[in-house]
């Protein structure tokens, strides 16, 4: 198996072109949607071939390890050839996340029932120890080299790092640095704004970036004049049916648009949400929209009976998950809090030809020029 099978989320320079031509910008930081971006992995081939390339090694197949370093050098090239600077962060979760399950118990449920093909057990388990071999090998080597930052959650979904990072100003934010976030999955969509997009794959043929002003357009399948910053209410109140979110029966993305108006005017501003959900207090004043049409008052009705909105926003929204790491409830929050902070504070760095060493001992199979142009200009 070739390395970049595993990943076909490659743009081309023209939609990185695209991007720089929005700024213009002399600097990329990328994130990398991790799981996501190689979900390649999860389908019967691949899943046959690391298997059985790891039984007929004494090592285990490490295609995921060396599909991540061919990415990035293809980052790397297109940045030495425009002369820019670039950073890669990485993100990923190990475990089911505890804060959400903590929320509702049916929180991406659907994911955890999955018999991979008929496996075998044996089989089975020898493919997740494969798995998790090269997420260790990727945690561990490429917070080793330069301008590249691993993020890996235990038990805390890894979505909102994205987010996490550049509103709270934990990575170099300026008018000559533009973020792309690679991940199809549009939670993510939650952290377009100025200078920060999402690089998305539709199907086989379609690559877009998607900007500030689109989002909702995006989601709703229609430009229907909503603020981006409503996004994720429309999923709480729409649903997500891939993290099993479940919305308001019989309001889909038309009749949110259409009752819009009178939604935000129960609101207000998405602060004044967020702030009426941490402290506590009801998130809608019915005052202020004192007939609402019938879809207004299923919505309604979905809050006050079970509380619906608010516990679906705890579920989708970046911004209050990114409140609770601020200040942190518990130990466990707190830990992550400082696994970020560790990893992102970390300076040190290895050497290229130790590292070279060092893989080809555990049987990577890479182009050496790949690894290279990661520590180009590095002094490594």
């Amino acid at each position: 198996m070739q390395p970049n099978n595993l990943i076909s989320y490659y743009p081309t320079y023209g939609i990185l072109d695209e991007v720089v031509s929005y700024g213009p910008y002399n600097q990329l930081n990328i994130y990398i949607d991790l799981k996501n971006n190689m979900q390649t992995t999860y389908m019967e081939h691949a899943i046959v071939n690391i298997v059985e390339n790891s039984l007929r090694s004494r090592m285990y197949d490490t295609s995921i390890f060396s599909s991540l370093v061919s990415f990035l050098a293809f980052h790397r090239r297109y940045a030495i050839s425009r002369e820019m600077k670039l950073n890669f962060f990485i993100f990923f979760e190990s475990g089911q996340s505890y804060y959400h399950q903590n929320i509702s118990s049916k929180y991406k449920i659907s994911r955890r029932i999955d018999d991979l093909y008929g496996l075998d057990h044996e089989k089975r388990e020898l493919f997740f120890k494969v798995l998790n071999a090269n997420y260790n090998m990727i945690e561990n080597a490429f917070n080793k080299i330069p301008n590249s930052k691993v993020i890996r959650l235990p038990n805390l979904e890894a979505d909102f790092v994205p987010y996490y990072l550049i509103n709270h100003n934990l990575v170099e934010r300026n008018d000559g640095v533009g973020h792309i976030i690679y991940s199809n999955d549009h939670d993510l969509l939650q952290c377009v704004n100025d200078n920060v997009y999402v690089y998305q794959k539709v199907g086989s043929k379609i690559k877009r970036i998607v900007k500030k002003g689109e989002v909702m357009q995006k989601e709703l399948k229609k430009d229907y004049g909503i603020p981006d910053e409503y996004f994720p209410l429309a999923l709480a109140i729409i649903g997500d049916t891939g993290d099993d979110v479940e919305g308001v029966k019989g309001v889909g993305p038309a009749f949110f648009a259409k009752s819009f108006n009178e939604i935000q005017k129960l609101v207000g501003s998405m602060d004044d949400l967020y702030d009426n959900i941490v402290n506590k207090r009801p998130i809608f004043d019915k005052s202020l929209c004192p007939i609402p049409n019938k879809f207004v008052s299923k919505i309604i009705d979905f809050e006050e009976n079970e509380g619906g909105v608010t516990r679906n926003l705890k579920l989708v929204s970046f911004e209050l998950l990114s409140r609770t790491l601020i200040d942190p409830p518990t130990v466990e929050i707190l830990n992550k809090k400082k696994l970020i902070e560790k990893v992102l504070n970390d300076e040190s760095l290895t050497k290229l030809h130790p590292l070279q060493e060092a893989l080809t001992r555990t049987g990577v199979e890479i182009e050496d020029s790949a690894l290279e142009l990661l520590f180009y200009n590095s002094g490594g």
